[in-house]
């Protein structure tokens, strides 16, 4: 592999933290709402449940590189091909498109667990490995070295990962650009005139009504 596949492989690596989809917003959501020091849990999380999910991946092209080698012209059409789909499922995923919320709705405050669900998230569906491996098979040539080409994308990707992860934690507004904030749906109206009646006088009435 020349030093421009590397660059390009890096490169693929970093837009696919970068492009919108549930876990970047999801470090991004704890950046906002825990500060930027998560970024010392979700940072590394995403690195390593990415990186088992890039391993799982790739282990099967490694074998059909050695045993079918022929085959991997059109594994690396249908990884376009699913590439594709892959990059509008990002852009309408609920997850993604959901508007921001005033209150915090997180799982969890400590880092500990903080770390253990952006994790989970990375392994917990198929879809990453999937996608992973439809990108990796553009990179994959059967002629060379399968062992030194694995070592040097597996040394790759999860430096690329971390990149990526990092400047989504740094700067969350990145992630969460063009997402709205959850809007109530029967707000009350500011006009002249306007009388509010506090909660607790309210409930007093009930409870001379109920006596």
């Amino acid at each position: 592999m020349t030093i421009e596949t590397w660059f390009a492989f890096a490169a693929t690596a970093v837009a696919l933290v970068i492009l919108p989809n549930p876990l970047t917003r999801t470090v991004a959501l704890y950046s906002k709402q825990r500060g930027r020091l998560s970024a010392v849990v979700t940072v590394p999380a995403l690195a390593l449940g990415l990186g088992l999910a890039f391993t799982a991946g790739l282990a099967p092209l490694l074998l059909v590189c050695f045993y079918a080698p022929s085959a991997m012209t059109a594994i690396g059409w249908v990884g376009i091909a699913y590439a594709m789909v892959y990059v509008l499922w990002c852009f309408q995923d609920p997850q993604v498109r959901a508007p921001l919320a005033d209150n915090d709705n997180l799982p969890t405050r400590r880092f500990d667990r903080i770390f253990a669900d952006v994790f989970v998230r990375c392994v917990r569906t198929p879809r990453y490995a999937i996608i992973l491996a439809a990108l990796t098979a553009q990179f994959l040539r059967p002629s060379l070295s399968l062992s030194l080409q694995a070592e040097v994308l597996t040394a790759i990707f999860p430096a690329s990962i971390a990149a990526g992860a990092l400047a989504q934690a740094l700067i969350p507004s990145l992630a969460l650009r063009g997402t709205k904030r959850f809007s109530r749906r029967n707000p009350a109206l500011n006009k002249p005139g306007t009388v509010f009646i506090a909660r607790r006088a309210v409930t007093a009435g009930f409870r001379r009504i109920a006596a």
